[in-house]
């Protein structure tokens, strides 16, 4: 039997056992509680972590406002039977070669790198920040020069971004509608559950595709996202103020619909347009110079491309949320390589005393040392953590019980997910005409 290079290709369903939460004394402890030893009886075993993962995760649920934030990690769980799949870094990286063509790849690559980077050292987001910054000197140069001799380099470039930001779009559009997503599902469902009464989930992703809302969907469950409910959804930041609620024609009062969230795409997604007059809508015609897609792309000038709106919108939103008393901040799948994003939640960390933080991500524990499933502690290592994971860590480290920090995946999270208790009568009803439809598809 060939051996796993990778320890969580073993683990494809997600699993709340997989979870190691870090504890003060600087360690990763297994969920479950140590086995006694038949041979020492006298040697009291030490317990798991399931117990202190639980009852964070109830009370983050419990919260008086909870704050989602996404990352790509929590798109990995997505499946698609045969493909396409969630791409990574690597595959955006092979897409846009094989969109270019090796040769005119590689001649770029040559052009503004210097060398072609060799396997294991692909990175499009700095190939596509270097092109952006070359095309800015060259534009300024050939602004002023009417001679210029770098047109030809110039368009070169250009004609290189169009080509990358178009496979780029191509590779995250893969969610379908047999896509299988029951980490998305399951998540949604357990917050869905909360009282109508609290204020909403606000479910914020740095992700372009599909995955909330497609579970969304078939959940039943409504996400306000900016979006009007014309015919042409147009985006307005006004509608995050909108909430849906439930009116008797006999009667006066309204109440609160049950399984509503406030959905905040931070870098854009597949289904927005630009039109020509700056009006964003939701579509998912072909790309044209009248409608462009909204998306930001992975490089470097992330950080001033988030002024624009509606990102700025998304970002004001965040940086609100954060600032709340009373919240609970769940992060999954986002490794704080973004520093627009990052320092916010920082920010929060620092100065909202009441903010709770649950941060769940698989890249905390080096991947060969999860092979030994009995261990019940492993080391804290902070080397190749970036700089706003090692400071929570450490914070982690000095006692502060404000966060919970946790080596896993997204669907790891989600399974660990409580329940919670009771389900109003509409959810009720739901829940059995949904078994009815499956019985009848049997």
């Amino acid at each position: 039997m060939k051996k796993l290079t990778n320890y969580w290709s073993g683990h494809p369903e997600g699993d709340e056992k997989l979870l190691r939460l870090l504890t003060r004394d600087g360690n990763w402890l297994r969920w479950e509680g140590e086995r006694e030893d038949p041979n020492d009886p006298s040697k009291k075993p030490k317990a798991g972590c399931k117990d202190q993962v639980e009852e964070a995760l109830l009370a983050a649920l419990h919260s008086t406002n909870v704050v989602v934030l996404l990352g790509s990690g929590a798109s990995f769980s997505a499946k698609n039977d045969g493909g396409p799949n969630p791409p990574g870094m690597w595959h955006l990286w092979e897409a846009v070669k094989k969109g270019c063509g090796d040769a005119d790849f590689n001649a770029v690559a040559q052009s503004v790198i210097g060398h072609v980077p060799a396997e294991g050292e692909e990175n499009i987001e700095a190939l596509l920040s270097l092109c952006k910054m070359s095309i800015e000197l060259l534009e300024v140069r050939a602004e002023k020069d009417a001679a210029f001799p770098d047109r030809p380099r110039l368009a070169q470039l250009k004609d290189f971004v169009v080509t990358a930001e178009r496979e780029i779009l191509a590779e995250v559009g893969f969610v379908q509608s047999d896509t299988e997503l029951p980490a998305h599902t399951g998540f949604l469902r357990k917050f869905a559950r909360r009282t109508p009464e609290k204020p909403r989930v606000k479910l914020f992703t740095t992700n372009y595709d599909l995955c909330i809302e497609t579970a969304g969907l078939r959940l039943g469950v409504v996400l306000i996202d900016g979006f009007s409910h014309s015919a042409e959804q147009r985006f307005n930041r006004d509608h995050f103020d909108y909430d849906i609620v439930r009116r008797v024609a006999s009667s006066t009062k309204a109440d609160y619909l049950d399984g509503v969230f406030h959905l905040y795409k931070l870098h854009g997604s597949v289904d927005w347009r630009r039109r020509s007059d700056e009006v964003v809508i939701r579509s998912v015609d072909d790309p044209g110079d009248d409608r462009k897609p909204v998306l930001i792309y992975p490089r470097s000038s992330k950080y001033q491309e988030a002024f624009e709106s509606p990102y700025l919108d998304m970002f004001a939103a965040l940086q609100a949320a954060l600032r709340e008393p009373d919240t609970t901040l769940i992060v999954s799948g986002f490794g704080f390589a973004d520093d627009h994003i990052s320092a916010p939640i920082w920010s929060a960390i620092e100065t909202n005393l009441s903010l709770r933080l649950v941060l769940c991500d698989c890249g905390f524990v080096e991947d060969h040392k999860l092979f030994d499933e009995d261990a019940q502690e492993i080391a804290l290592d902070l080397r190749g953590q970036r700089a706003y994971q090692s400071k929570i860590a450490r914070l982690v480290r000095q006692g502060d019980t404000r966060i919970t920090m946790l080596n896993g995946r997204f669907e790891d999270l989600a399974d660990a997910l409580p329940m919670i208790s009771g389900k109003t009568d509409r959810q009720l009803l739901h829940v059995r005409l949904e078994k009815l439809r499956e019985g009848d598809s049997a």
